[in-house]
């Protein structure tokens, strides 16, 4: 489960819910594992006119923090063509994501 830090905490907030690596707040999922990339990703979901939404210009609903892909090297050993030795190369495999790493910042509703 992600980390939730309340703003105001004693204060309403939107509702949310987790499943896996995907966020839901006041009905607008996240699916954070999608969004990361190799450094830390800022989601905002907001109150706009429309309702709620991702980004926008309205009041602050949540903000989620996605940390930067993390990666192990990995030895793979290859075939180096007509030769009859075999060549070791170390390449870099990206772990999944752990939800526990996620923070999901919850500001008041009115």
């Amino acid at each position: 489960m992600p980390q939730i830090i309340l703003k105001q905490p004693g204060q309403p907030v939107a509702d949310f819910a987790f499943t896996g690596t995907r966020i839901g707040i006041a009905g607008v999922w996240i699916d954070c594992a999608e969004r990361q990339l190799d450094a830390a990703v800022a989601v905002e979901i907001r109150n706009n006119a429309t309702g709620p939404s991702e980004s926008g210009n309205g009041a602050y609903l949540a903000q989620i923090s996605i940390p930067a892909r993390r990666y192990i090297e990995v030895e793979v050993s290859t075939t180096a063509g007509d030769r009859e030795r075999d060549a070791v190369k170390h390449i870099k495999q990206p772990l999944p994501l752990d939800p526990n790493a996620v923070q999901v910042t919850l500001w008041p509703t009115a």
